[in-house]
This record gives C-alpha cells, structure tokens and sequence, in this order.
C-alpha cells in the first residue's frame, strides 16, 4: 500500500474540507450582515418619514451608515437612494464621485460631471487610456511566464522573474482597470438617473425650504 498517496489525498480532503468550512462561515456573516444593514435601514427610513422631525446630525449619520461613506453628504445619499436601483447608485456614485457634481436644486436630474469631464471625448480618452494601461500592465506580469519558452529559460527562473514582474505591475493593472471603472459607471449612473421612482425621500429642512418658497 502506497501511504505517500494516501496521505496526500487525505491532506487534499482536509484541505477542501477546510476552505467548504471558510465559505460557508463566510456566507453566514454575508447573511448576517445583510439583515443588520435591512433593519437599520428600515428603522432609519421610518425615523425620517415625513412629519417625523430628526436631528440634522442623526440624519447626516444615518445617511452615511446607510451608505458606507462618510465622506459623502446626506443631500448626496438621499438623492441617490430615490433611484430605482438605490443599491447599485449607491455603489456607482462612491466609484465615479471624483467625475461628479450634486446640485440639489437641479430637479430630477441632480448629478452631473464636473467642467473638466463634461464632454464625452475627454472622458474617452482618460478610460481608453486607463485600459491601455491596464492590458500593457498585464502583459508585463505575466511576460515571463508567456515568454519563458521563447527564451527557454529555467522553470526556476520562471517562477522567480514571474514574481517580481506579478508584484511590480500587477498593482498598476489593477489600479488602471479600477480607474477605467470608475469613468464607466459614472458615465452609467448619469446617464440613467431619469429613472425614478414616484417616492423620493424629503428631509424636513428641504420641506420646510420649499413650503417658505411657495409661500411666498
């Protein structure tokens, strides 16, 4: 009887074991969180209802706990979270903040790409190029895995050369690729921001600003 073989097969099994376990926990937390986040919200959401009057610093607070940002305004997140996909604007407008503007009195249609990003070439240009950059980065990370047969070099020499490249460009690519994101979803979000839902969430200062302006 081979145990060489036995024993690295039931290493391999501990192993695939192991990482099910890891997932699993991990999909538990995910669930866990994603209740936490439902209940805070809802609570949240009926805590500024109209009517209900809340302290402008809880309102700021919940708007940013709800958003994960807190960098980002309550008029921001309140805006975004009356989009039909309040989620998705959420998560779109964190990647593409630095090409936006928020003017809340601008109606329906409150983001808008700031002067330097306004027109649709100078944003080509920046995406198209973070995407060269991105593919030249790759390539130079894994060249010596893609060239080591052309240059028939050792297996050894290889894995060394393919380390120091992964670890030199491969943050580049990632860095490049994540810029050329943000452009895109920017440009999504903006694009179908018209789409919205019949309720959109008021906070009491804005009533009141807007009952003082019809009341005049």
């Amino acid at each position: 009887m081979d145990y060489d073989i036995i024993f690295r097969l039931a290493t391999l099994l501990l192993g695939i074991a192991g990482a099910a376990k890891i997932l699993y926990e991990f999909s538990i937390v995910r669930r866990t969180r994603m209740r936490e986040e439902y209940r805070f919200a809802r609570e949240f959401l009926s805590d500024i209802e109209p009517g209900k009057k809340v302290h402008p610093f809880l309102r700021e607070k919940g708007y940013q706990a709800i958003a994960g940002d807190s960098n980002m305004s309550g008029d921001e997140i309140e805006y975004l979270l009356s989009l039909t996909r309040p989620e998705r604007a959420l998560r779109d407008y964190v990647l593409g903040r630095a090409y936006l503007e928020h003017f809340p009195q601008s109606g329906n249609l409150q983001l808008k790409f700031k002067g330097k990003y306004a027109g649709k070439w100078s944003r080509r240009v920046r995406m198209y190029g973070y995407i060269g950059m991105y593919v030249v980065s790759a390539f130079l990370a894994f060249s010596p895995l893609l060239l080591a047969s052309y240059f028939k070099v050792t297996f050894a020499h290889t894995i060394s050369a393919f380390a120091i490249s992964a670890s030199v460009f491969l943050p580049y690519a990632w860095l490049s690729l994540r810029a050329g994101m943000c452009i895109y979803r920017a440009e999504k979000l903006v694009a179908h921001q018209d789409r919205h839902t019949q309720r959109i969430l008021v906070s009491e200062g804005m009533r009141k600003a807007r009952a003082g302006s019809l009341g005049r």
